[in-house]
């Protein structure tokens, strides 16, 4: 199988998972040039996302693409750290850390000793809403259909099926479950739609630097 296809794994239940290498995944200019990122999944309309899943790679002092209209989660999934300062306030986001600011907002990145990289979620506002939990997993565990978009390894390695998923390796689970066995740190992105209600009085969560 070429290294740069998705991959379908069946499970036993024949349940079937998209496996996204991290090795396949193609670095991209941000918006704004400052920056590149490697995409791992999208939702919704290609013109359109509804959500977007990505590796954002941070090798110096940058300024974040604005993206009025999304909401966004950056988790530290590189080894080093990066000061971040959203809206003129900053802080230190050490391995794991993570913080949650709106695309509109004023966000600049300095990786604190050297380049870095980010787990980072948009979610346009309004249409969808988007949460990213960080579990260490250890023997088998079941995954839900239940909203879980995306399983992202961030340390350790587990098995899905046959495949053995590595440091950023991501598994995406469709609408079956999906059953893993090993130990791993992961990342787990949910994403559900927002309802007329909720629409109506939605708005943006932020976790402060403060």
């Amino acid at each position: 199988m070429a290294p740069d296809l998705p991959q379908l794994i069946a499970d036993a239940d024949d349940a079937v998972a998209q496996i996204i290498r991290a090795s396949s995944l193609t670095a991209e200019r941000w918006r704004n040039g400052a920056g590149t990122a490697r995409r791992i999944a999208t939702g919704g309309d290609g013109r359109h996302p509804e959500w977007t899943l990505s590796l954002a790679d941070i090798e110096r002092r940058c300024e974040f693409s604005s993206f009025p209209g999304f909401d966004r989660t950056a988790v530290v999934v590189g080894d080093d750290p990066v000061e971040m300062t959203i809206n003129a306030t900053t802080c230190v986001l050490d391995l794991l850390d993570r913080v949650s600011f709106a695309g509109e907002d004023d966000v600049l990145a300095d990786p604190t000793r050297g380049s870095t990289c980010l787990l980072n979620l948009m979610t346009r506002r309004g249409v969808t809403r988007g949460q990213v939990s960080l579990r260490h997993l250890r023997g088998s565990h079941t995954f839900e259909p239940d909203g879980v978009q995306a399983c992202t390894v961030l340390a350790g390695s587990l098995l899905v099926g046959d495949a053995e998923l590595r440091r950023w390796d991501t598994v995406l689970p469709g609408d079956e479950q999906v059953h893993t066995v090993g130990a791993a740190t992961v990342a787990i992105v949910t994403i559900h739609q927002v309802s007329a209600a909720d629409r109506a009085h939605s708005s943006t969560d932020k976790e402060s630097c403060a």
